[in-house]
């Protein structure tokens, strides 16, 4: 099977979840055995080793980029037996290559909804990924919740397949990176992220003077960059007081599991309330990402404390701490609890590893996306499949 795999909004080499998705996801689907293309923005380093294109298709207004785009990939398009874009609210490109190729198109759609805080762009945005939906021949998600908004505005059949991560990438063999700042007696708690604001490091930061008046050698480290960081480190430094933490700022993905495996215990603190832009959507259809973090944090054989937003509850059932979305006290008490109870803090962190070893690998994403393909391509009536 051959496939063209558009993710034009994106720099392969970017420290984002998008970046690690389309990269991982790619490597999976050539390992299972498809020849696969990737079409992104920009390859870079990280792309090393698939066989890559760079196209950009601009912003969603600049429709003379966009066509450009089509028409250089045209002949990548008749070359493959199958389409598959990220869905992007600048997106389109495979539309038209499916019209031109007859090629079918199958769209995979990380949100539903836009979060553009512009109300005019946030529209413009929803109706551009509807029109992608309605001319798709399948969707893929990654969560029942987003499945569930997307069959309201389309009646194409709809695939649900998690994230997933490398357990060889990230496993408890990686040597820890050394973290500035935190000497071998620190207990270090780390976040990575690219400070979202449904990712709650906010909540982190609030916690962590409760925590660190019970375990005073506790410290603080938060991994990545983004648009926010500088605001984020701005409320630590008034919070945690000097000494107790440290930012690394955008690092290679690369460098993240080394920086994982200098921590005990590893945060993820999804407070969906905190994403304004968002609030009324996740007030009414629940948090729909499937964070690849938290896949990545399994695979440490780490501990883990997480905001039970969403599937991630249903993600670390049983192998992780989990407490009410933006409760700072819980946060703190299930940190001090892993702090205090090592036995438990190991016995949770083998079971997560056990299991994004056994279900949440990038090659189980890759062989489910095949085989959507292989469905859509037998030309098959609708099929969903969940997990």
């Amino acid at each position: 099977m051959r496939a063209l795999y558009l993710a034009l909004g994106r720099d392969l080499s970017a420290a984002d979840a998008g970046a690690t998705h389309t990269v991982n996801m790619a490597r999976a689907l050539a390992k299972c055995g498809v020849e696969v293309t990737v079409a992104a923005r920009r390859a870079g380093e990280a792309a090393a080793g698939l066989r890559t294109v760079e196209a950009d298709a601009g912003r969603p207004w600049q429709f003379e980029r966009r066509r450009a785009a089509a028409k250089a990939l045209e002949r990548e398009a008749e070359g493959a037996d199958i389409i598959q874009e990220r869905a992007e609210e600048s997106g389109g490109v495979g539309v038209a290559l499916a019209s031109r190729t007859g090629r079918p198109l199958v769209l995979e759609m990380n949100t539903p909804l836009s979060g553009n805080a512009n109300p005019i762009v946030r529209r413009a945005a929803d109706w551009n990924l509807r029109r992608q939906a309605r001319r798709a021949r399948a969707i893929i998600t990654q969560t029942p919740a987003s499945k569930r908004i997307i069959e309201e505005y389309t009646k194409v059949p709809v695939y649900v397949i998690p994230n997933g991560v490398d357990p060889d990438e990230f496993s408890p063999e990686v040597e820890p990176a050394a973290v500035p700042g935190a000497g071998p007696d620190r207990i270090i708690i780390a976040f990575a992220g690219s400070f979202r604001p449904w990712h709650g490091v906010e909540d982190l930061i609030e916690a962590a003077p409760a925590v660190l008046k019970k375990h005073a050698r506790a410290f603080f480290l938060f991994v990545g960059g983004g648009e926010r960081l500088r605001e984020v480190r701005s409320g630590a430094k008034r919070t945690l007081g000097a000494g107790n933490f440290h930012f690394t700022g955008a690092v290679a993905p690369r460098e993240v599991p080394g920086y994982l495996a200098a921590a005990r215990i590893l945060a993820a603190p999804f407070s969906p309330g905190r994403d304004h832009a968002r609030i009324e959507q996740y007030e009414r259809y629940g948090m729909w990402w499937s964070p690849v973090k938290v896949f990545e944090y399994m695979a440490t054989g780490k501990p883990i404390v997480a905001g039970a937003a969403g599937q991630v509850s249903e993600y670390l059932a049983g192998a992780a701490l989990v407490y009410p979305p933006g409760d700072t006290g819980a946060l703190a008490e299930c940190i001090s609890r892993l702090i205090e109870d090592t036995g438990q803090a190991e016995a949770l962190g083998r079971r997560a590893r056990e299991r994004a070893a056994a279900e949440y690998t990038w090659r189980a994403a890759a062989e489910q996306t095949a085989a959507a393909w292989r469905q859509v391509l037998g030309g098959r009536q609708k099929v969903s499949v969940t997990r």
